[in-house]
């Protein structure tokens, strides 16, 4: 388990924080958008999964990147801007039952689309956020409200 946590934090949050230096490294201005998860913010719901076997690592280091995130802000501002999203299940291949299951634990009563998952990234990227740097945004369709 000591290994399988320590390569969730190589691969979530060491290359991330690699991959942002060198950006801010060959980059005087911009915007990075950080991928995080609701299971940064809350621990996965057992009943969802057959066979649950959600690592501690996946959300320790999940729950790293929101703050790696707000420490970047801090230190690549004004000229680069670091957000982070925090998208909640998104509709892709999952089986109907786990689609069914999942979105009775969400208010909005379904899964994220791809296209509202891209949308928050354009608006982020562009200069409609320009003022926006350090923030996270849930995108979850309130599942992390209960």
């Amino acid at each position: 388990p000591l290994k399988q946590f320590s390569d969730y934090m190589d691969v979530n949050l060491t290359s991330l924080f690699s991959v942002c230096r060198q950006f801010a490294k060959n980059n005087k201005k911009g915007a990075i958008v950080n991928f995080s998860s609701t299971y940064g913010l809350v621990s996965p719901n057992p009943s969802l999964y057959s066979n649950f076997q959600k690592d501690v690592g996946y959300g320790v280091s999940k729950a790293g990147v929101i703050n790696l995130t707000k420490f970047l802000a801090v230190h690549l501002a004004p000229n680069i801007r670091v957000n982070c999203v925090i998208p909640g299940g998104i509709s892709f291949k999952q089986n109907s039952s786990f689609k069914k299951n999942y979105s009775k634990l969400t208010p909005m009563k379904r899964m994220m689309k791809k296209t509202e998952l891209n949308s928050m990234i354009d608006l982020l990227c562009s200069n409609n956020s320009s003022y926006v740097t350090g923030a996270s945004f849930v995108i979850d369709g309130g599942y992390t409200i209960w």
